[in-house]
């Protein structure tokens, strides 16, 4: 009996099984499959959030009304998975935020994918969030970004100022040690100076910043008063980088226009030879336009136009290289000089040009050595002022090619009084004498070729004169500063070589505020 009952039981239980999967496979056959899901997200794949705020995005979701869940992905892996109504087209998403210290223009980036009931997923879209740091205002019907600044005016962390916007800096940003300053090609900083008071922009000590223009887009620090037409020289403040000197490093400074600043508009104080500093012009500053004491940076490609107290002032215990330089002023604002090397400062300048009003302007002079200086300067010309191209006074020490102090293998023309100023002891070496035998002298290889009277005759350079620094042919030098540790090749007088080679076209501004 009991093995009969068994029996049944199991007979019993297999007819169970028999039907259970024949009824199971009848109803597979009854539901088809479904059609792969899609999912979109309404207004395109990018989006600004700004920080700290909700990421806001609408998905549109085509499952045929058999939505299951929602898959969110960051970082290649499942960030969360959301349930879902099931016959909903549209659904959105805002369970993430821009974190609060992200930086302008700071990236994140989702993707999602609609999963339907048969478990069948969507291919997955993705979403850029792009992090605005600042709002968005409207000036002179340009939209701007109005950079948050602290009441101290210290800036204790990073700032990143990116391609595509332009922003509006309304007081002084002092970057405390360990924070950065970036800013990408392309990117124009209008500075407003409220209540009369005028607004720097300080890499202190210890900070550093990596400021990245191209020929083509350069970044420009301008006076917000642009934006209506009524800029002035002296609308705002300085850019000033602040050094430990050495080979400290204080970043990278390259294809940047300052327009319309302060007196001593690019300040360089004890900056080291880790920096990276070139193609920086300084447009109609208030008073000196690049002005470096102490420290051993080496720039180059720099010009300085219609600045109104000169354009390079070089000082303290400043001993850097600098190559490929133009001062170039269209008028007369003071008794000037357009390079002043000053104090004990020994730099070393190569190619440069320096461009004076006219010989028929107001005094202003091209340039000055003086007190304990010992600057050397080669390649260089100096044309187109009323008096004193260049001028030497106090303690300079001038003794021969090798001494401490030396301008040689360059020009001065169109300077028709005291085109070699001489207020020293020893007059000027550098425009040569007549030996005891009557015999002329050039032993600093300049462009003097002998005395009239006792005015020295003067060689030219076709192409150069007020507001215009190319050579209509290159005037080659039997120098060539490569000799000399840190400078290129250049074995010809002046900034630029032709028109062929000019450097500064597409970013450099010319006196009427033409780009070059």
């Amino acid at each position: 009996m009991k093995h009969f009952r068994l029996n049944y039981l199991t007979k019993l239980a297999m007819c169970c099984a028999f039907f259970a999967f024949a009824f199971a496979s009848c109803s597979s056959e009854d539901e088809p499959d479904l059609p792969t899901p899609t999912i979109s997200i309404e207004g395109g794949n990018t989006m600004e959030v700004r920080r700290g705020e909700a990421i806001d995005v609408t998905l549109n979701l085509n499952t045929q009304g058999s939505n299951r869940e929602l898959v969110v992905y960051r970082d290649g892996g499942v960030l969360e998975v959301v349930p879902l109504q099931a016959a909903t087209n549209s659904f959105t998403y805002s369970n993430q935020s821009v974190p609060s210290s992200a930086l302008e223009g700071q990236e994140f980036e989702y993707e999602f994918a609609v999963f339907n009931t048969q478990g069948t997923s969507s291919e997955r879209v993705s979403l850029t969030v792009l992090t605005l740091a600042y709002e968005a205002i409207t000036i002179g019907g340009e939209t701007l970004y109005d950079v948050e600044i602290p009441e101290d005016g210290i800036i204790e962390d990073d700032v990143r100022f990116i391609s595509g916007r332009n922003y509006h800096v309304g007081g002084t940003m002092s970057f405390a040690s360990g924070t950065t300053l970036t800013i990408q090609e392309g990117v124009t900083i209008y500075v407003a100076s409220p209540n009369g008071t005028l607004s720097d922009i300080v890499i202190n000590d210890g900070a550093s910043a990596e400021i990245i223009g191209t020929a083509q887009s350069p970044v420009v620090f301008t006076s917000v008063n642009t934006l209506d037409g009524s800029e002035e020289s002296g609308d705002w403040g300085v850019f000033n980088i602040r050094g430990t000197g050495g080979t400290s490093n204080s970043g990278t400074y390259q294809f940047i226009r300052f327009e319309y600043g302060n007196a001593r508009n690019f300040r360089l104080q004890n900056v080291g030879s880790g920096t990276t500093i070139d193609h920086i012009q300084v447009f109609k500053a208030a008073g000196e336009g690049i002005m470096p004491t102490d420290g051993t940076v080496n720039m180059s490609y720099l010009v300085t136009t219609d600045c109104e107290s000169g354009g390079f002032r070089i000082g303290d215990a400043y001993q850097g290289r600098m190559q490929f330089g133009i001062a170039m002023i269209s008028r007369t604002w003071g008794d000037n000089s357009e390079v002043d090397i000053r104090e004990t400062a020994s730099p070393v300048l190569a190619n440069f040009t320096v461009i004076g009003p006219g010989a028929e302007a107001s005094n202003t002079s091209g340039i000055r050595m003086r007190a304990n200086s010992s600057g050397k300067i080669y390649n260089t010309i100096i044309a187109d002022f009323p008096r004193r191209g260049l001028r030497l006074n106090d303690n300079v020490n001038i003794t021969d090619l090798d001494g401490a102090t030396v301008f040689a293998h360059s020009f001065i023309f169109n300077v028709p009084s005291d085109p070699y100023r001489d207020d020293t002891a020893n007059g000027n070496p550098f425009r040569g004498f007549v030996d005891g035998n009557g015999e002329f002298q050039n032993p600093f290889f300049n462009n003097v070729t002998g005395f009239d009277g006792n005015q020295p005759i003067l060689t030219t350079i076709a192409g150069i004169g007020t507001n215009s620094f190319i050579p209509t042919s290159a005037q080659s030098s039997a120098f060539n500063p490569n000799s000399i540790s840190g400078f290129a090749s250049a074995a010809f007088v002046g900034a630029i070589q032709n028109a062929e080679n000019d450097w500064t076209r597409g970013w450099v501004k010319n006196p009427d505020g033409s780009v070059r």
